[in-house]
């Protein structure tokens, strides 16, 4: 055991040796401790998390990050599985039968001293639905009014199906971290997150309606996001847990209603596999709450994405990902990607749910 710590030190070393220069690193040393550790991205979370390292002062960091979410299957409610003839008994005709959505993240990161960090993080985004009819006395596509909520309620034919999307620009986050303590073996800093409501909360169907809520771009409204990382390493090994906090400040968009505020813990670990190569593992809890308001305008209540009771809950996931130095240049660009799971979930009223959530990112550091 002795001897493999000493190797992955040795690797740390190594992995981390160009990155001195100006590769996300973090020094520190005292007079009465000149000991100069060098901390290896590859330790770092993958691409699956934000906000979770900090820079050295004039440091700046370009970065595209891509993410893909896959939702399908049984609809479920609470924890259990619900059965079609269940949902339409609470007063739906058509359920949702899968939903991919992807984003496209830009980060912008610069440290204009040793203390503190900023980012800007711009995306974009694209929403795919698949519904399915589950009414088996409905007509082929047949239109009727809906129940006085100034929309019309779709109900496909039974088992037929019907696909949509939307895509824009989302909502573009601006974010300061200052850096609390760092030492030989412990690094912690605090991040203040605003999140400015750029994405349009106002996609509609062809008919008119408003699209799903899930489907919209943006959010609408002006979100803090306090968080605070804790992080450290020993030799080839290193540990972290981050804890942030997404309020809504507004009760109500331009469109009537407010996404649920967003908890979310991830503790995660990361081992040095070789140089230039590193693993880590992470295990996530999210709670988000139910959408507060709702549209005022036309909208569907056909299906359950239709009503705001139907967002949120609780979900437990875990997540493997990897972190690459690309042997490109003299400061090497890092390649992170990271597959997460949900091994537990508990929904708010009716949805679809999660399968997997994948992120890939390319960074470099000048």
């Amino acid at each position: 055991m002795k001897t493999l710590l000493t190797s992955g030190a040795a690797a740390l070393l190594i992995a981390g040796a160009p990155l001195a220069h100006g590769q996300t690193a973090g020094l520190s040393s005292s007079a009465e401790n000149p000991e100069i550790t060098v901390t290896s991205p590859l330790l770092h979370p993958s691409a699956g998390l934000m906000n979770d390292h900090m820079h050295e002062g004039g440091e700046a960091m370009i970065g595209l990050r891509f993410e893909r979410r896959r939702y399908s299957g049984e609809n479920i409610s609470g924890t259990d599985t619900i059965a079609d003839a269940d949902i339409l008994a609470a007063g739906y005709t058509v359920r949702a039968q899968s939903m991919e959505m992807d984003m496209v993240m830009l980060d912008l990161m610069y440290a204009p001293s040793d203390k503190v960090t900023l980012m800007v993080m711009p995306h974009y985004m694209w929403h795919r639905m698949e519904m399915v009819g589950i009414d088996p006395m409905a007509g082929d596509m047949d239109m009727g009014m809906s129940d006085g909520h100034s929309g019309h309620a779709m109900s496909l034919g039974y088992g037929q199906t019907h696909a949509h999307g939307t895509e824009g620009f989302g909502d573009t986050l601006v974010s300061a971290s200052y850096r609390l303590m760092q030492d030989r073996r412990v690094r912690a800093h605090a991040t203040l997150g605003l999140w400015l409501p750029t994405g349009s909360t106002e996609r509609k169907n062809a008919d008119g309606t408003y699209v799903h809520y899930m489907m919209q771009p943006g959010g609408g409204t002006w979100d803090l996001e306090p968080s605070v990382t804790v992080s450290g390493s020993q030799g080839a090994a290193g540990w972290g847990l981050q804890g942030s906090y997404r309020w809504r400040t507004a009760a109500r968009n331009d469109a009537g209603f407010a996404f649920g505020d967003k908890a979310q813990v991830s503790v995660w670990g990361s081992y040095l596999l070789a140089q230039g190569l590193g693993a880590t593992i992470r295990a996530e809890y999210e709670h988000e709450g139910s959408i507060g308001g709702h549209y005022d305008g036309p909208h569907k209540h056909s299906s359950p994405a239709d009503r705001q009771e139907n967002y949120g809950g609780d979900t437990v996931s875990l997540g493997l990902g990897f972190n690459w130095l690309l042997p490109v240049g003299t400061r090497a660009p890092q390649l992170s990607t990271e597959i997460v799971v949900p091994v537990h979930q508990d929904r708010n009223g009716i949805q679809m749910p999660q399968d997997w959530r994948l992120s890939v990112g390319l960074s470099q550091t000048f």
